[in-house]
């Protein structure tokens, strides 16, 4: 006889371990399904930045709600003070958004939407960019959007957080786990099969990242995924420089922010789309450490004195619009939370919460992520904010 579960939540990144800590804490009896090992996916080579600022609002309201999260860690999750599982690693660094000047109004509208939302953030100077961080050359933009409370968490031990403290309300984590298929009867979830047996469930979470589409399509569903490969460099900070703020930087296409003496590097452009899901990340591409440094270099004085520490590459879910599907679709009891499209870390709290109240609620009420169906695609809606800056990656 197979085991029964009220929910089996496939893929143990940060999503699918959210979706199962908050299902838990409803006394849901949790199954998480992982082909592979715990973060091993995007996950684990996610940058970890935690901010507010995006185009459009249903991401912005979600990031704020999981900041809440992450600034109390310990009260919102729990864990003891000696314990792993109390810990998100979070930094606050402060946050900063540059912009091209052609996109200064855009920046003033995204700002204020921000604010209504109750987001600590204010549009600034370049001036008084100088002033929060002396190191930033300030000379080719304006004006930049500031949250001062934001930062960078660890994104491996946010993920363990989520699920230890699961496992601590009866949930079960079975990794090197693949699964090969979804039973449907009668137009209803009945459970999975997998490379591990078969488990019962009236309730299927799809949180497989880049194999979404894939295990999308054991359900019947169609998912429009396709995969960016990004490319990551560390290089060691020269201590004249000092700490800087966490920075998306528009206008040279990048983003960087500080991991004690060194900062994380990465680019908006040059990102490698289309591979594989489970094709060998490899090496960054080979122009790449050169590119990342001449922009880091250019963005921050003194930078030229550095030196390359290390290099890392990830894969992510990419949708049509860059944007997330959290919905209810297919054969009842099958949900889906995929596509967050080099997002999904900072809003992974939030997610878990909405989740968890579409499966138990029918809706969402922390945020309405109705803007984030799947059917979107199919109705050629995609999402674009009001006073969008564009696509993230290119």
């Amino acid at each position: 006889m197979n085991q029964t579960y009220d929910a089996i939540v496939i893929g143990a990144g940060v999503i699918g371990a959210s979706v199962a800590y908050n299902l838990s804490q409803h006394g849901m009896k949790v199954l998480m399904l992982e082909r592979q090992t715990v973060g091993a996916g995007a996950t684990g080579a996610s940058s970890g930045l935690v901010r507010m600022h995006y185009d459009i609002e249903v991401d912005s309201a979600l990031a704020w709600q999981s900041f809440q999260f992450f600034r109390n860690w310990r009260e919102r999750i729990g864990g003891t003070s000696s314990s792993l599982s109390a810990s998100c690693g979070f930094h606050k660094t402060g946050f900063l958004q540059i912009v091209t000047p052609d996109k200064n109004g855009h920046l003033r509208a995204n700002v204020a939407m921000h604010k209504r939302l109750g987001i600590i953030t204010d549009v600034i100077t370049a001036d008084d960019v100088k002033r929060i961080a002396p190191m930033i050359r300030t000379d080719d933009f304006e004006l930049a959007a500031y949250e001062p409370e934001s930062g960078y968490a660890d994104p491996v031990l946010t993920t363990n957080s989520f699920i230890e403290n699961a496992k601590a309300h009866g949930t079960l984590l079975k990794q090197d786990c693949e699964v090969t298929g979804i039973r449907v009867s009668g137009g209803k979830v009945q459970g999975v099969d997998s490379s591990r047996g078969s488990f019962d469930a009236p309730v299927v979470v799809n949180c497989a990242g880049t194999f979404a589409s894939r295990v999308g399509k054991l359900a019947g569903v169609e998912i429009p995924l396709d995969t960016w490969t990004h490319d990551v460099a560390f290089v060691k900070r020269p201590p004249q420089v000092g700490m800087h703020p966490t920075v998306i930087d528009d206008a040279l296409s990048m983003y960087f922010r500080p991991e004690g003496g060194l900062t994380l590097v990465a680019l908006e452009d040059e990102n490698r789309m289309g591979e594989a899901p489970e094709a060998d990340l490899g090496r960054v591409a080979p122009d790449f450490v050169m590119h990342a440094i001449d922009r880091i270099c250019e963005r921050m004085d003194g930078m030229e004195e550095g030196s390359l520490h290390s290099t890392h590459v990830g894969r992510d879910g990419l949708t049509p619009d860059q944007r997330a599907v959290m919905d209810k679709v297919g054969p009842d009891g099958f949900y889906v939370a995929c596509g967050f499209s080099g997002t999904g870390f900072k809003l992974s709290p939030a997610v878990g919460v909405c989740m968890s109240e579409l499966i138990l609620d029918g809706r969402a009420k922390l945020v309405d992520i109705s803007s984030l169906n799947l059917g979107r695609f199919a109705r050629g809606e995609h999402l674009k904010g009001e006073h969008s800056y564009g696509h993230i990656w290119k």
